[in-house]
């Protein structure tokens, strides 16, 4: 178990002197975010929440292109969080590894990811290998695989990150779902992503909760754990924490 609960940081408690980056996931919008960016807002962050389009470009186009739009946003004097879910956790260490800058005060902030393959997901490499799925596919697929070039050489953020990882495997309106244990020899996971896939090596805390990978941006529970998370540094005691490199069983 991790021990570790002292927060870090200290001005980061003040939310009216941090902004929050918010990306969403592969084949949604900003929309998926909204819920996470009205709390966000009304606890007096400054909040971003840009789109990008993830059905047609690939990852270094999605980068660019996010990496201009945030740069003009950001104020680089206060604090910068970041809060990703699934692919947008890996757009986050992309842009970390493009600004350095933003890994030291008083520009450091704290990330939460959330259901993130930052080791990828048999998941992507299933779909790759089934024509009626390799077709349809975002581009950025390829990139998603356990052992991916672009995983392999990305690296993991400096600062503070917390991961929340769901563990409801099957959702009857989400058809990737329906063949995730095929895909993964049903690992513990979100319905997408393996919980052990989800893990960082330098996390600084990790929870389990029970959601489904496509929906828990939604789940008022999992809103209240971030917004925990980016005041203290660590989450809650209301979920399961698990230490890092942890063997998950079905």
């Amino acid at each position: 178990m991790m021990t570790e609960r002292k927060p870090t940081n200290n001005h980061l408690l003040h939310q009216s002197e941090a902004q929050v980056i918010l990306l969403h996931g592969l084949s949604r919008s900003p929309r998926s975010m909204k819920k996470l960016a009205d709390k966000l807002t009304k606890s007096h962050y400054r909040v971003f929440n840009p789109g990008y389009n993830s059905l047609v470009n690939n990852y270094q186009q999605i980068l660019s292109q996010l990496d201009r739009k945030i740069s003009e946003w950001v104020n680089p004097e206060l604090p910068i969080h970041f809060i990703g879910h699934s692919f947008g956790g890996i757009l986050i260490r992309g842009l970390l590894a493009n600004h350095p800058e933003w890994n030291v005060a008083p520009r450091k902030g704290r990330c939460v990811m959330l259901g993130s393959p930052n080791k990828g997901t048999k998941t992507a490499s299933f779909m790759l290998s089934h024509w009626w799925f390799r077709h349809f596919v975002p581009k950025v697929t390829t990139d998603l695989a356990p052992g991916s070039p672009l995983l392999s050489s990305l690296p993991e953020p400096e600062i503070e990150t917390g991961i929340i990882a769901g563990n409801v495997k099957y959702s009857i309106v989400i058809p990737v779902s329906w063949y995730y244990k095929k895909a993964t020899g049903n690992a513990p996971g979100d319905g997408i992503v393996e919980l052990s896939n989800t893990q960082c090596s330098n996390m600084a805390d990790f929870i389990i909760m029970p959601l489904h990978h496509s929906f828990m941006t939604w789940d008022s529970d999992l809103v209240k754990e971030v917004m925990h998370f980016l005041k203290n540094g660590h989450f809650s005691d209301d979920y399961q924490r698990v230490e890092r490199n942890s063997e998950f069983q079905s």
